[in-house]
């Protein structure tokens, strides 16, 4: 039998486990012929899941026949890409051929002259949705990581140009807490700044059991004590259920911890540290153990004030490293990051 679980990042797992509230909030919403929201931004840190959220709610509306996703990475010329994915899958090559318009931007499949040309993307969107608007047919562009570059900027400016006109194009798109931050923080991009952002949080401890149960082939108490150890994060969740897979064993021992921080820590945890300030690194590694500490007490073995590490604290915990069990308490996030730490 295969493995059931995956190591690899974006790609939807078999053993998928959803997030129902999130997923109907934004298909109910962009459903509808006028949403309360155009565009939703999907936070957390890297292996949280929202790259895979996205895809399987791209996916969802896909199969749908009035429904055209445009799937476009964060690269330069962002709009045309948009345009020539919304001109090869609405099939809207006849209006070319019938001479109502015609466009050329080289690289993006649209190379087709008629009657009336047309040298501004802009102005292709325009007429491409209100196309597609009058044959009922919605559009969903769907952006990974994205990032403050200036192609970004560029197209968060032409997408809200576009819907301040009246034309409907939905987007839904991913981002570390950071960047999307940066990117919204711009002067010139407040649109953007009022997008409902979602953070993608840990997965139910429960639902993580039962999948383990079902097939790691564990009794129930066991399932949870193994779903306990990934404290929810996506990632976390594949990578144990792989080698406890791989090496055929139905507890977490020595070895398979060892594998499992060794897979953590190099393709997660190492980066999301190095991205870390001066102070957060600080602040990180005085934690030290993988439980509640006082807020007030870090403030002591750091030498700084409470209002001092305020600041800090917020920030890691929107980062998804951190989180508040109660009141003037933090702890982190991630699983076994203490072990992690303890190689800094």
């Amino acid at each position: 039998m295969n493995n059931p679980f995956s190591l690899t990042f974006g790609m939807e797992p078999a053993n998928f486990i959803d997030r129902l509230r999130d997923r109907a909030q934004i298909i109910d919403d962009f459903s509808t012929d006028n949403p309360a929201n155009y565009v939703y931004v999907l936070t957390g840190p890297r292996g949280s899941g929202k790259s895979v959220f996205m895809y399987s709610i791209a996916n969802q509306l896909r199969a749908k026949d009035d429904w055209i996703v445009a799937n476009i990475g964060p690269k330069n010329h962002i709009l045309e890409a948009v345009a020539a994915e919304i001109y090869s899958q609405g099939k809207l090559r006849h209006l070319f051929l019938q001479g109502e318009f015609s466009v050329s931007f080289k690289g993006f499949g649209i190379t087709i002259q008629g009657k009336e040309p047309i040298s501004d993307i802009m102005t292709l969107l325009k007429r491409l949705l209100a196309y597609l608007e009058k044959k009922n047919k919605k559009v969903l562009v769907i952006i990974d990581e994205i990032d403050n570059s200036n192609a970004m900027k560029y197209f968060v400016q032409g997408y809200a140009s576009l819907l301040g006109e009246g034309y409907q194009m939905r987007l839904l798109m991913t981002g570390l807490y950071e960047n999307i931050s940066s990117l919204r923080n711009n002067k010139s991009l407040t649109f953007l700044y009022r997008a409902p952002r979602i953070p993608i949080g840990p997965l139910p401890i429960g639902s993580i059991a039962t999948k383990y149960m079902d097939l790691l082939k564990v009794d129930e108490d066991c399932s949870l004590a193994l779903a306990k150890i990934t404290k929810g994060y996506a990632y976390a969740y594949q990578v144990l259920g792989y080698y406890l897979f791989e090496k055929r064993k139905t507890k977490a021992d020595r070895d398979v911890l060892l594998a499992f921080d060794q897979q953590l820590g190099e393709f997660v945890y190492e980066k999301l540290f190095s991205e870390r300030s001066p102070m957060a690194k600080k602040i990180l590694k005085a934690i030290e153990i993988d439980r509640p500490i006082k807020i007030s007490d870090l403030g002591i073995k750091l030498g700084k004030t409470t209002s001092y590490l305020s600041n800090y604290r917020d920030e890691l915990i929107k980062e998804g490293v951190l989180y508040s069990p109660g009141y003037g308490y933090v702890q982190f996030a991630l699983p076994r990051f203490d072990v992690f730490l303890k190689t800094k």
